[in-house]
């Protein structure tokens, strides 16, 4: 797509909030908004016929990966990169300075839909997926949206990350070989959301979680992963649901054949005595195969009042055998804007609807099942010896409890008087292997343990740093106070000994402070809205100062605006520029003039006096606004650096004329030494991926850092040449950069891996 996901005045997209951002983080990478499919045959029927792999070396073995006759596959440009920082931090001399994590590992407090004294737990980041170790209960593993694969040797009471050296720490799924533990496999990119685009294949440990080694990387890069799932009596062959398709490998991983070419949600794998039944939820609907391993057969199962194809944009299906009685299987969809559920008692036995709850989550309108953003949070669970039992996960968890009377159905996840409520947006549901009344539940406030079947529950977020940073501010004066916008986690603050705390609720944006007078500060959240303390940003501080009139019903604009402050002026921008020059008390709008490509929407903003202010397009074009003696008349267009999304702008302090700009459509750097009159592109050797953000050296005008998707790169020579600048930055996507100029600290914030600092010699 050549611009951002429709946002006409008065027109919202499908999906709400989660599909806005999913498109947008697509676009300003230049990333197609369309799964790709996977590259291999339509053969899996035939793979699961064959009985088990030979050994390794076979003269029969399938080609590495799987990779079907004539498909050629194309290096992913995340992998390249990454492959690229590794060399050259292999080839950093030994005393290369090493990146500090700042956290939050856990933030006190954290945002749910509930009230009471158990509403406001420990929160992290996004969990996408959890396992837990079948011989060991204790031993719990976690993947974060993109913050890589988390272990815990003691049931969550501490974490630590073991993949932060990988090329990508987006993670879909993960799945412990039942016969084996020992060995577990993480699949790389999260099919929930756009980080799918960033999957790498299969990463698989041998040592139950400590090492891993990438495989697969040919028929899964730019897949993102749905489920991952050890046949339970052949632990060689693996079945896994993905954003191009189902998929089958006869030999731990090694090559792969297609199952079903469509995008799939979900696979659900049982034997009903020697019988084996695979359940596909598919995009284009449910199918089955049953029989015996050497007669499989494909066979699509009726659904009561489903729809022949899903939307894969806006709805969702998932489905799951039950443990204890694997005859019998549950599904669960969301067609027509409501939540279907369907229920067989036995194989080959016809699916019946299930009548589901209707109730709000108070205060809010939606109900528990709405499933306007079931691409995003959709999952359906039975315990292990409980076929009565039946979990349902969508923005709320549901449990269902089917007696002779029928269903009772509660939600568990919100309360409101009485009781613990968790995170909203359930993307993962793990038991205990030896008791089946302890529950995980991963969601995008982290991962939360239950040991009565929901009744109560305990945050497992200490420890657990896995925010996803938007942007960073920070006070001229105090090292140690940091602000921080986070995705669904509301507005964070580092404050000395105090830590971090969450100051402001809902999905933080960007954020800046009065460097003039730094008790000041802001904080946005999604589109427009905009909030001012003028006490340090304590929690309750804020008060709304959002431009009047300048909402999505009257002018596109971003996800997250960009927001700029210096001084008493403030400026946050879309399709106009609002700039206040009275801290946000009054407001003064300037629309920005139609590129050839369509409406001009600011993406980047720079205010280098407080009588200039600066905004970069998702086109690529650069405009100046002056203040002479007020903001008025049209903003001037400057030299078009180049086309593609502007990502941040920089005005050096020193050299006023000397401007930079990023782009990350395509990944790019350039600089004018003459203010915007002429750019010369100094991308040179970063890798061929988007850069997000830049700040330079104040003492040195020639040393500037940029944020990549892969980390934080480095030149000393004015953009002539760059290098990855420092050890032990995981390998996250790098969204923001401070420097600190007193005491000569250089802050990352990623997604996923929360905040990073270096000192800079």
């Amino acid at each position: 797509m050549k611009g951002p996901v429709d946002t006409t005045p008065g027109v919202e997209a499908p999906g709400a909030k989660t599909l806005l951002r999913f498109y947008e983080f697509l676009d300003q990478r230049g990333l197609s908004g369309e799964p790709a499919a996977l590259p291999l045959p339509l053969d899996g029927i035939a793979s699961l016929s064959a009985g088990p792999a030979p050994a390794p070396g076979g003269a029969d073995r399938p080609s590495a990966g799987g990779l079907a006759a004539g498909i050629t596959a194309v290096p992913s440009p995340y992998l390249v990169a990454a492959r690229q920082k590794e060399a050259a931090l292999a080839a950093a001399p030994p005393a290369a300075i090493r990146w500090r994590e700042l956290g939050p590992a856990g933030i006190p407090r954290g945002q749910t839909y509930g009230s009471g004294p158990g509403s406001n737990p420990t929160v992290s980041g996004r969990v996408a997926t959890i396992a837990v170790d079948p011989g060991d209960p204790s031993h719990i593993l976690v993947g974060a949206a993109a913050g890589g694969v988390w272990q815990s040797r003691d049931s969550g009471q501490n974490w630590t990350p073991q993949t932060d050296d990988q090329p990508t720490l987006s993670i879909g799924a993960l799945a412990f070989d039942p016969s084996n533990p020992s060995t577990v496999y993480a699949a790389t990119g999260e099919g929930n959301w756009a980080y799918r685009n960033l999957g790498q294949g299969i990463l698989v440990s041998h040592d139950g979680g400590v090492t891993w080694a990438l495989g697969a990387r040919q028929v899964f890069a730019g897949i993102g992963f749905y489920r991952l799932v050890v046949d339970p009596r052949d632990s060689r062959r693996l079945f896994a649901a993905t954003t191009g398709g189902a998929a089958v490998s006869v030999d731990a991983g090694t090559s792969w054949s297609l199952l079903h070419r469509d995008l799939t949600w979900d696979v659900s794998v049982a034997y009903h005595d020697q019988e084996l039944e695979i359940l596909l939820a598919a995009a284009d609907g449910l199918f089955a195969l049953r029989g015996s391993v050497r007669g499989s057969r494909i066979t699509r199962v009726d659904l009561p009042g489903l729809p022949p194809t899903l939307n894969r944009g806006t709805e969702r299906m998932a489905v799951t055998h039950a443990p204890s009685d694997p005859g019998q299987a549950f599904a669960f969809a969301a067609a027509h804007g409501r939540a279907y559920l369907w229920h067989s008692p036995g194989t080959e036995q016809p699916f019946v609807s299930v009548a589901l709850p209707s109730f709000p989550i108070p205060p809010l309108v939606d109900d528990v099942l709405a499933v306007d953003q079931a691409s995003y949070d959709w999952y359906v669970a039975v315990p292990p010896g409980a076929a009565d039992v039946v979990y349902l996960g969508a923005k709320e968890l549901v449990k269902g409890e089917r007696a002779a009377s029928g269903w009772s159905w509660s939600d568990i996840s919100t309360r409101r008087e009485h009781g613990d409520s968790i995170h909203s947006d359930q993307h993962a549901l793990a038991f205990d292997p030896r008791d089946p009344k302890v529950i995980y539940a991963g969601n995008d406030g982290g991962i939360f343990r239950s040991p009565d079947a929901g009744a109560t529950w305990q945050s497992l977020n200490g420890g657990l740093a896995i925010s996803e940073v938007e942007y960073l501010a920070q006070r001229p004066d105090e090292a140690d106070w940091i602000l921080a916008g986070l995705q669904d986690n509301g507005t964070i603050r580092r404050q000395g000994e105090q830590g971090w705390s969450q100051v402001a609720l809902g999905d933080g944006g960007d954020c800046a402070t009065n460097m003039a007078d730094p008790d000041v500060c802001y904080h946005s959240y999604y589109r427009m809205f905009l909030e001012r303390s003028s006490r340090r940003g304590e929690r309750g501080s804020w008060e709304l100062v959002t431009p009047p009139n300048s909402g999505p019903e009257r002018f596109r604009q971003l996800f997250y605006p960009p927001l700029e402050v210096n001084g008493p002026v403030v400026v946050k921008a879309g399709e106009v520029v609002c700039i206040s020059s009275d801290s946000g008390d009054t407001w003064t709008q300037l629309a920005l003039p139609p590129a050839p490509e369509g409406r001009s929407t600011a993406s980047a903003l720079a205010v280098p006096t407080i009588d200039r202010v600066l905004a970069g397009t998702i086109w690529g074009d650069l405009f100046r606004i002056d203040r002479h003696p007020q903001w008025s008349g049209n903003p001037r267009l400057l030299i078009r650096p180049r086309d593609g999304w502007i990502s941040d702008l920089l005005v050096d302090p020193t050299i006023p004329a000397r401007h930079w700009v990023t782009f990350s459509k395509p990944g790019a750097v350039l600089r004018s030494d003459d203010a915007g009159d002429s750019w010369t592109d100094v991308t040179a050797n970063l890798p061929l991926i988007p850069v997000n953000a830049i700040t330079g050296d104040p003492a040195d005008p020639d040393r500037v850092w940029v944020a990549c998707d892969v980390g934080v790169f480095e030149t000393r020579d004015a953009g002539g040449s760059w290098s990855a600048f420092g050890t032990g930055l995981p390998n996250a996507l790098a969204t923001d950069l401070l420097f600190y100029k007193r005491d000569r600290l250089l802050r990352v914030g990623t997604r996923s891996r929360g905040i990073w600092e270096v000192t800079v010699s």
